[in-house]
C-alpha cells in the first residue's frame, strides 16, 4: 500500500524517489521485463534492483547501468539519475487516475482545499501468513481508487498532507483496534519507528500492518520489536536494516 509505491520498499510500499519510480512505471508499462531478467540482463545478480528499490542500495545508478537500462527501454538515461543530479528528466508519463510521483497525493483546487489521495489495493496482511505477494515485485502499485478530502481534516491528523495513501486492512492480527476491512490513512513521509506506532512495513516476507518499536539499548544493528494487536499473535523482531516502511498508520475510517 510502493503506498507511492508502497512496497510496501520500500521495492520500497514507501515514497520512491523519481528515478526509482520511473523504472518501476517503465516495467509496468513492458511486462516483458521485470526487475530480475534486468538485472541480469545487467550482468549483476537477480536481485540487484529489488535491492536498488527496496534497501537503495546501490543509492545511485552507475552511468554504465543507466545507459543499459535507457537502451532496453528505448528512454533517455537521463531518467535514471538521481533526483538531485540536475541532469535527470522525468520520464513522460501516460495519463492515469492517479500519477504516482514522488508524493501521490495531488492539490485537486486551491479554492476548496481539498486534496486527492490515491487508494491502494496493497492489501496490507495484518494476520500471520497474510503476506502479500504482488506488492514488493517488478509491477508496482497502481492506484485503484481516489478520494477527495478536505485538507483541514487531514491537519488534524498528520503534517504531511502532502504525502498520504490509504489501504484497506486485511486479517485480524490488529484487532481490535483495526479490523479486516476498514480503510486506513498512512503517512508515507514517516518512515522511521519512532515513537513507537502502527506502521506498514515491509518485513522480510512480505508487507504488513505492525505495531513497531524499536528495542531499548539494541545497536549494531539497531533491533526492532514487530508486534500485534491482537494477543493470539506472537511478536517477532528484525533488525531496522533488514526492513523496509512505508508509512504510519494516522487515522481509520469507521462507518456505524
Amino acid at each position: 500500500m510502493d503506498i507511492s509505491y508502497f512496497i510496501l520498499d520500500d521495492q520500497r510500499m514507501t515514497i520512491l524517489d523519481k528515478s526509482r519510480v520511473a523504472l518501476l512505471e517503465l516495467i509496468n508499462r513492458n511486462p516483458e521485463h521485470t526487475l530480475k531478467s534486468l538485472s541480469l540482463a545487467l550482468g549483476k545478480n537477480d536481485a540487484y534492483l529489488q535491492q536498488y528499490i527496496r534497501k537503495g542500495s546501490p543509492q545511485f545508478l552507475r552511468e554504465d547501468i543507466r545507459e543499459a537500462l535507457g537502451r532496453q527501454f528505448k528512454v533517455s538515461p537521463d531518467i535514471f539519475r538521481s533526483d538531485a543530479d540536475p541532469k535527470r528528466i522525468d520520464l513522460d508519463r501516460k495519463p492515469k487516475p492517479v500519477d504516482m510521483e514522488t508524493s501521490p497525493v495531488k492539490q485537486l483546487d486551491e479554492t476548496d482545499g481539498r486534496l486527492i489521495i490515491p487508494e491502494y489495493d496493497v492489501q496490507a496482511g495484518a494476520g500471520v501468513g497474510s503476506f502479500i505477494d504482488h506488492v514488493a515485485t517488478e509491477n508496482g502499485n497502481i492506484p485503484v481508487d481516489q478520494w477527495q478530502i478536505p485538507t483541514r481534516f487531514l491537519e488534524a491528523f498528520t503534517d504531511s498532507t502532502q504525502s498520504l495513501a490509504i489501504i484497506q486492512v486485511r486479517g485480524d492480527s490488529m484487532e481490535p483496534e483495526y479490523h479486516s476491512g476498514e480503510r486506513v490513512l498512512i503517512d508515507l513521509s514517516h518512515k522511521i519507528p519512532s515513537p513507537p506506532g502502527v506502521y506498514v512495513v515491509w518485513d522480510g516476507l512480505g508487507v504488513v500492518m505492525k505495531r513497531l518499536e524499536v528495542v531499548f539499548g539494541s545497536s549494531d544493528p539497531i533491533m526492532v520489536k514487530i508486534s500485534s494487536i491482537n494477543p493470539a499473535y506472537d511478536s517477532y523482531e528484525r533488525a531496522l536494516d533488514d526492513i523496509s516502511i512505508s508509512g504510519r498508520v494516522v487515522a481509520k475510517w469507521m462507518w456505524k
